[in-house]
């Protein structure tokens, strides 16, 4: 079995609040066969959203539990160069590239696993090692 990186959009669909959203049911057919995983980047845009929201400690333990079905893609010194070559790649095609984004891609591109998107932004960057599996947003 191989694994798939999901950008935050859609690790975010997966979420058991979004069950019967859909456009979960949009993505349930890339993952069959597929370990998902996440970058670090990705848990920490979740985690944010309960910040944002001040989410009461019930939620943020089911957050918890929730990112702890994934595989974690996890930062490392080399990860920080491929991010680097990944945000000058995209420069240098004449594209901008949310720092963020620009991590996920980059975990994809160091990882070597395809990234499951519905991010517009992912598409065309010219990334060398960049597989995308990219599914267009309503």
């Amino acid at each position: 079995m191989t694994a798939i990186l999901l950008d935050t959009s859609v690790a975010s669909l997966l979420h058991p609040k979004r069950r019967s959203s859909p456009q979960r049911a949009r993505y349930e057919p890339f993952l069959r066969g597929h370990i998902a995983a996440l970058s670090f980047q990705t848990v920490a845009e979740l985690w944010a959203w309960a910040e944002q929201r001040a989410w009461a400690q019930p939620q943020r333990t089911a957050l918890g539990a929730f990112l702890a079905r994934f595989v974690l893609l996890p930062h490392t010194d080399e990860l920080n160069r491929a991010w680097a070559l990944v945000m000058t790649q995209a420069r240098r095609a004449g594209r901008r590239l949310e720092a963020g984004d620009g991590w996920i891609a980059a975990t994809a591109v160091h990882y070597s696993v395809p990234l499951l998107t519905q991010d517009a932004d992912f598409v065309g960057l010219g990334v060398t090692g960049l597989e995308l599996v990219a599914v267009a947003a309503p």
